[in-house]
């Protein structure tokens, strides 16, 4: 049981550090190991080191002093990662639920949720989305 829940933290973690990737590049057309590091709040080297581990794992490319870039294989997860993250942040905060609380709470979904639950929580945000009627009841009822 301790090497399923140290797998999904592994995991958790390669998909945070993708993600960030992906955003920092969109962002700013680049992204260095400081800018890692500092959007997920961890030290420079620890950076470094999941950096060459997702580099040796082929999801991305990095050169020493010249930043890094995503393979196909990187940049898939990461818009998959991101998807997640949008579908349940959408609809936590269709709920009412404040946006602190909301991206807490979606950054502890996002990662453990199975895909089939992914779709029908997109299901439901969209329906939710086409009868407000709907929405505003379910709002005041859980108050």
């Amino acid at each position: 049981m301790a090497t399923i829940v140290q797998h999904k933290r592994d995991v958790s973690r390669l998909e945070d550090y993708l993600e960030a990737i992906y955003n920092l590049n969109e962002e700013k057309g680049y992204v260095s190991t400081a800018d890692v590091s500092e959007r997920l709040v961890v030290k420079p080297p620890t950076a470094s080191n999941m950096i060459k581990s997702l580099a040796d794992k082929g999801y991305l490319e990095h050169e020493k002093y010249r930043g890094m870039r995503l393979t196909a294989s990187g940049e898939k997860i990461a818009r998959s990662v991101i998807k997640r993250h949008r579908v349940i942040s959408n609809l936590i905060s269709m709920l009412g639920v404040d946006d602190v609380t909301a991206f807490v709470d979606t950054e502890g979904i996002e990662h453990h949720v199975h895909p089939s639950t992914l779709r029908k929580f997109e299901r439901l945000a969209e329906y939710l989305h086409n009868n407000p009627q709907i929405l505003r009841a379910i709002r005041e009822y859980t108050g």
